[in-house]
C-alpha cells in the first residue's frame, strides 16, 4: 500500500509540474483592445472640427516618430507609450498594415480611443473589375461596417489590416457614400490626417505641412514597414474618375441617435475638380505643374521670374 501511495503521489506531482508554467511564461493579461465593444467603445459624440484638429495633432506626433526612426511599423508606433499619446495597455497589436491600411487603422484607432463613431467600406465593385477592385475603372462601395459590428477593438483593427486595399480610394468624386472625398488645396483642407491616393496603387497619409509648403507623408509598405517621405512628382495624380489626389475622411455624425455621413455638398472642403484641372493651377498669373502648384498653395513663395539678363 505504501508503494502504491507513493506511486500515486508521484504521478500527481508529475501532472501538476507538466501543466503549470512559471510566472514569466503566463500569457499577458487581456487589455483594453480585448474588451467587448459595448464596454471598450461607447460612442457619445460626433466627428467635429475639434475632433479633426485633435486627430491631426495625433497623426503628426506619430509621423514625426516615424521620421526620426523611433518606430518602423504602425503596430510598433501604436504599441509604444513613449510614442503614442493614446496608447492602450494590453497585448501587442497583431495586425499588419501596408499602404492602404494605414489611413484606415489610424482613423479607427483614434475613433476608438476618443469614443467617436467609425464607419468603413467593407467591399467594393467597379467596371471591368480586377480580382479585388484595386485597379477597376471605377469603384463604389457595396457594403459597409460600423465599429459596433465587431466584437472588440482588436478584431476591428485586425480585420482592417486584411480587408482594406487601395481600391477603396479608387472612387469617382461625385460619390456620396465613399469613405473619403477629394478636397480643395489649401491649409484648411490639407493637413495631418489627409490621405493621398496615387492610382498606380499607393496610398499615403499627410503628417505635416511645413511653413514652406512642403508636405510630409507616412508611407506604409507591403511588408508592413513604415517610413516618412516628401510629397513630390514621384507620386502620380491620375484622373478624377480614378479618385487620385488628396482626400479627407468623411466625418461620421450622431444625429438623434442615428449614425450618418454627410453628403459632399455638406462638406466645406469638398472640391471634385481643382486637383484635376490644369487651368486652375495658376498662381499670380503663372501656370505651374501640379506638384509645384500644391506646394505654392500650401505656403511656398513663388520663385521669381527670370530676368532678361538671365534669359
Amino acid at each position: 500500500m505504501l508503494k502504491q501511495g507513493a506511486f500515486l503521489a508521484g504521478l500527481l506531482s508529475l501532472v501538476a509540474t507538466s501543466t503549470s508554467r512559471p510566472a514569466s511564461a503566463q500569457p499577458r493579461a487581456r487589455g483594453a483592445s480585448d474588451r467587448p465593444m459595448t464596454e471598450a467603445w461607447p460612442v457619445s459624440r460626433s466627428w467635429d472640427t475639434a475632433a479633426e484638429a485633435e486627430y491631426g495633432r495625433w497623426v503628426q506626433t506619430l509621423g514625426r516618430a516615424v521620421e526620426s526612426h523611433r518606430c518602423r511599423t504602425l503596430a510598433a508606433c501604436l504599441d509604444s507609450p513613449a510614442i503614442n499619446p493614446l496608447y492602450a495597455p494590453g497585448r501587442r497589436s497583431t495586425f499588419r498594415a501596408d499602404c492602404a491600411d494605414v489611413p484606415y487603422i489610424l482613423r479607427a484607432f483614434f475613433s476608438w480611443r476618443r469614443k467617436l463613431p467609425f464607419v468603413h467600406t467593407a467591399a467594393v465593385r467597379g467596371e471591368r473589375p480586377t480580382r479585388d477592385g484595386r485597379y477597376a475603372l471605377t469603384n463604389r462601395p457595396t457594403a459597409t461596417r460600423r465599429w459596433s459590428d465587431y466584437a472588440t477593438p482588436r478584431r476591428l483593427l485586425h480585420d482592417l489590416g486584411s480587408t482594406v486595399h487601395s481600391g477603396f480610394f479608387r472612387m469617382r468624386p461625385e460619390l456620396d457614400d465613399s469613405d473619403t472625398y477629394p478636397v480643395r488645396v489649401d491649409r484648411r483642407a490639407i493637413h495631418p490626417g489627409t490621405a493621398f491616393y496615387d492610382p498606380d496603387g499607393h496610398v499615403l497619409v499627410v503628417y505635416e505641412v511645413r511653413p514652406d509648403g512642403e508636405v510630409r507623408l507616412i508611407d506604409g509598405h507591403p511588408g508592413g514597414s513604415f517610413t516618412a517621405r516628401r510629397f513630390s512628382a514621384l507620386l502620380t495624380l491620375g484622373s478624377s474618375w480614378q479618385g487620385g489626389g488628396f482626400r479627407n475622411f468623411r466625418p461620421v455624425l450622431l444625429r438623434r441617435g442615428a449614425v450618418i455621413r454627410p453628403h459632399n455638398t455638406e462638406l466645406p472642403d469638398f472640391d471634385p475638380m481643382v486637383q484635376h484641372d490644369p487651368a486652375r493651377w495658376v498662381v499670380r498669373g503663372r501656370r505651374l505643374g501640379y506638384h509645384d502648384w500644391v506646394r505654392v498653395r500650401l505656403g511656398a513663395p513663388l520663385p521669381p521670374l527670370p530676368t532678361a539678363a538671365a534669359r
